[in-house]
């Protein structure tokens, strides 16, 4: 399968998410588990970029002086990324064999030990210590990882995860924010030691990574290797298999690889192109993280309980257009700090449906083990850009400039790659952002909508956009039945053929019709979702009009249900028909309110006339309760 929300196994996530589960009943992100686990991956992440980014600092301008500076800062970057890749697998297996919440809790206690061994390195001035600390932060963060992310799913209602890993993001990038910002603080020393406030906030994780409850215990036996290397490439083999989740991780990689290319050179960038001194350095790495975490939180609003991959290649064009900006900036300190942002917001968009995917597709009882399978391949993907990064700028001595230059090629490649890959995806996504930038759109019924298996969405037909409208109201993909003059129209085709709509008319002869109908059903039958707009055409009086009897052709052969739909508030907008002209009105209100009903059930043998009564009567409702009077 390719990576596309169209083609995501449903039934399979389903009954495997709910047996990793057993009875407990799954939570939302505002429970006190979640809110702990947020806080201790936060304090966790604010003591990673607090430490790595003093070290860092300290290397670059007082440990090993200015010519040795790129070594140090790439061997700073390996000591953290080479345990990813030694220890991802025995990650995977504890988070698999035992209880992730126990997994948690016991690498909060490591990451206390790791401290104290940083304070005394901070203490007696010792960069062995320090790079021995970096190293075991490094390990403690890849025991970490897999649990963190693997114990979403099991604390989590599947429609909470888009937006449970924005906040994961969120928080994380916080704590960049004030993680690197404070590294800029206490680098000096004019603060005292930083090795104490590490060992402070470390403990302060261990005490609320204890709030995290306990879930339900492992059903499967794990086997254990010491062979660090060969469990990962089993679980990338058999990951490769999924075209949908081989992608996924991939992505992850790619996304975290450049991650790290971006970190090591902004530090040169900042320091030796721009002339910054340390604080502003922190500051700068401090609004990227702030750019990915408002990304993620906008992601996870607009997946709306999905996997919204769309948001993928957008995320990717402003990478694009965020390293080019910067590739040509010598010497303003202000530019940096807008189009850094907007690179950190562009991130965020690619992350958090791409470890979604991962998080909600992978078999629950080896979750843990693909995650860390998928650490494993992102880790050594930052390994060696820590090496590139030392060769092309010791060895080919190109600028900081050129190095963001080189990125945005490279990323270049990738977004049309994208491109190609998710233009579904891309389209729903995209008529989602425009459709809620114009409409506001309160739905109703929406747990009428059967989250996997086919049925035939009938509605009223008010507008042109009406298919855009339903579209981004829903969940899952529709194929609607679209007049075909209008399908072949310049303006709509290309979109139209995206979206996969199914073009009729009654110009194309009886067995023409016939066909079309009949490909209608099998669409249904194979579990996809139709729509149609009974009435045959747009309104031109704001009423419902008489339904035709194509939907009982389609449905006839059929065991699925019929879904009743209707649109509010439409009519008098600029799409509709009100005063004899479309298009060619001021509109009343922007954004404009509209409301989306999805009724009961029908049966398949429903009638077309009693369809119409059902549309009709929640046509009376919407008039009844006067949604609009809300607005």
């Amino acid at each position: 399968m390719a990576l596309h929300d169209s083609d995501l196994h449903s039934e399979d996530l389903g009954t495997s998410h709910a047996a990793s589960i057993g009875t407990k009943p799954l939570a939302s992100c505002s429970s006190r588990s979640f809110i702990a686990l947020l806080i201790a991956q936060l304090l966790g992440a604010f003591n990673d970029n607090l430490f790595k980014t003093v070290v860092s600092l300290l290397v670059i301008g007082r440990l090993a002086g200015n010519t040795q500076s790129v070594a140090y800062l790439s061997l700073t970057a390996a000591l953290f990324f080479l345990p990813y890749i030694l220890f991802s697998a025995f990650a995977g297996y504890l988070s698999d064999k035992h209880s992730k919440a126990r997994v948690i809790q016991s690498t909060k206690f490591l990451e206390v030990a790791v401290m104290t061994l940083g304070l005394i390195g901070f203490l007696i001035e010792s960069p062995l210590s320090l790079m021995l600390a970096v190293f075991l932060m490094g390990t403690q963060s890849a025991l970490f990882g897999p649990a963190k992310y693997g114990i979403l799913p099991e604390m989590l209602k599947t429609t909470e995860l888009p937006k449970a890993n924005g906040y994961i993001e969120l928080t994380t990038f916080a704590a960049i924010i004030f993680g690197t910002a404070a590294a800029g603080l206490v680098s000096s020393g004019r603060l005292g030691n930083p090795g104490y406030a590490c060992l402070l906030i470390a403990l302060l994780g261990v005490l609320a990574s204890l709030r995290i409850e306990k879930g339900s215990p492992p059903t499967v036996d794990v086997n254990f290797s010491w062979n660090p290397i060969t469990p990962n490439l089993k679980h990338l083999k058999t990951i490769r298999a999924d075209s949908g989740l081989w992608h996924s991780v991939v992505g992850t990689a790619f996304f975290w690889s450049l991650g790290a290319l971006f970190q090591l050179n902004i530090l040169l960038y900042s320091k030796y192109t721009l002339g910054m001194n340390d604080l502003q350095t922190s500051l700068l790495l401090a609004v990227l993280g702030f750019g990915i975490g408002i990304g993620s939180v906008i992601a996870g609003r607009v997946s709306e309980g999905n996997v919204e991959l769309g948001l993928v290649p957008i995320g990717g064009i402003g990478m694009v257009l965020g390293t080019l900006a910067l590739s040509f900036v010598h010497t303003s300190h202000i530019l940096p700090f807008i189009f850094i942002p907007l690179l950190g917001m562009s991130s965020g968009f690619f992350i958090v449906p791409v470890q979604t995917y991962l998080q909600e597709y992978s078999p629950p009882e080896t979750r843990g083990s693909y995650i860390a399978a998928s650490n494993f391949l992102s880790f050594s993907a930052m390994l060696v850009i820590s090496f590139l990064f030392w060769f092309a700028s010791d060895v080919l001595f190109l600028s900081s400039n050129m190095i963001f230059l080189a990125m945005s090629f490279f990323i270049v490649g990738a977004a049309f790659y994208l491109l190609r890959l998710l233009p579904e995806s891309l389209a729903r996504c995209v008529n989602w952002i425009l459709i809620h930038t114009i409409y506001r759109i309160t739905t109703f019924g929406s747990e009428n909508i059967p989250e996997n298996g086919g049925g035939l969405i009938v509605c009223n037909h008010v507008t042109y956009v009406d298919a855009m409208i339903l579209l981004a109201s829903m969940r899952r993909p529709v194929r609607f039945i679209m007049y075909r003059p209008i399908y072949n129209s310049p303006g709509v085709y290309p979109l139209a053929k995206l979206m996969k709509a199914i073009p009729i008319s009654g110009e194309d002869g009886r067995e023409s019709l016939r066909q079309t109908l009949h490909h209608a059903a099998e669409l249904i039958e194979n579990g996809e979702l139709v729509g149609i707009f009974a009435e045959g055409g747009l309104t031109r009086t704001g009423e419902i009009q008489e339904f035709r009897t194509g939907l009982e052709t389609i449905m006839a052969n059929l065991n699925a249900p019929i879904i009743p739909t209707h649109l509010g508030g439409l009519w008098g907008s600029i799409f509709s028909h009100e005063k004899g002209k479309v298009f060619w009105k001021w509109p009343r209100r922007i954004p404009y309110p509209v409301t989306v009903t999805f009724g009961s059930h029908l049966s398949s043998s429903t009638k077309a006339s009693e369809v119409e009564q059902a549309v009709r009567e929640l046509s009376d409702a919407y008039t009844t309760t006067d949604v609009r009077s809300e607005d």
